[in-house]
């Protein structure tokens, strides 16, 4: 029987330390611009910081989207403008995926997007946790207690899988989206389509691993698509 491809151990892009000047929480427009507040809680799909090292030339939007416009993130706030205005901040949470058991990183590092009191909170994340991390210490419970830390007791919530296929963190992040009441968008389908991926367009492996301007456009329609 062939075994099952580890889509994951395929991403070489450092899980750590993905911004620069150990910055994680960023606002897209002015920080008391009114509209909508959408929090954006991800990782390197989300944002990735300037890192020419593996030949990423960019700093100001999701890995492997050709410029923001492109990337998920703008356009599920284009699409939820057409109905009010939406407002956006990231919170860039690689360290967090890294070290998901230590609670405290969240007040540490990432209270002025709590402090923000999102109106919804978008959770995509999940590819950097560490299956030998997940054996040591259950993902579930860190997971829901970071979503919380995000969402307080004002926002409303929405949950997606991971890009790349992983049963037992699909397996997780569902049941997190059904203890926080939250919908869940699948993914891991579009990890297996290199349509979706940005091959051919970075000499990183890694980097051309993860979504392109197709495969933006898809999380970003499913997203929409649970929300709209």
């Amino acid at each position: 029987m062939t075994p099952e491809r580890n889509y994951e151990a395929e991403n070489t892009v450092p899980a750590a330390r993905q911004m620069v000047d150990d910055k994680h929480v960023f606002f897209l427009q002015p920080k008391d611009a009114p509209g909508r507040r959408v929090l954006f809680v991800g990782n390197s799909i989300t944002l990735h910081g300037y890192r020419p090292q593996i030949g990423w030339l960019r700093g100001d939007c999701g890995m492997a989207a050709s410029d923001p416009e492109h990337d998920y993130v703008h356009l599920v706030l284009k699409g939820l403008s057409a109905e009010r205005p939406a407002v956006g901040c990231i919170a860039q949470i690689g360290d967090w995926e890294l070290n998901f058991w230590d609670d405290a990183i969240l007040h540490d590092v990432y209270q002025e997007a709590a402090d923000w009191r999102p109106d919804l909170v978008i959770v995509r994340l999940g590819e950097n946790v560490r299956s030998e991390a997940m054996a040591q210490y259950p993902l579930l419970p860190h997971f829901v207690t970071m979503v919380r830390f995000f969402a307080g007791d004002q926002a409303k919530i929405l949950v997606t899988d991971v890009f790349w296929p992983n049963a037992e963190k699909e397996r997780i992040l569902a049941e997190a989206a059904t203890e926080l009441g939250a919908p869940l968008v699948h993914l891991a389908d579009l990890g297996t389509q290199d349509e979706m991926k940005a091959i051919g367009l970075f000499e990183h492996s890694g980097v051309a691993g993860h979504p392109g301007n197709a495969g933006m456009a898809a999380i970003a329609e499913r997203i929409l698509a649970k929300l709209v």
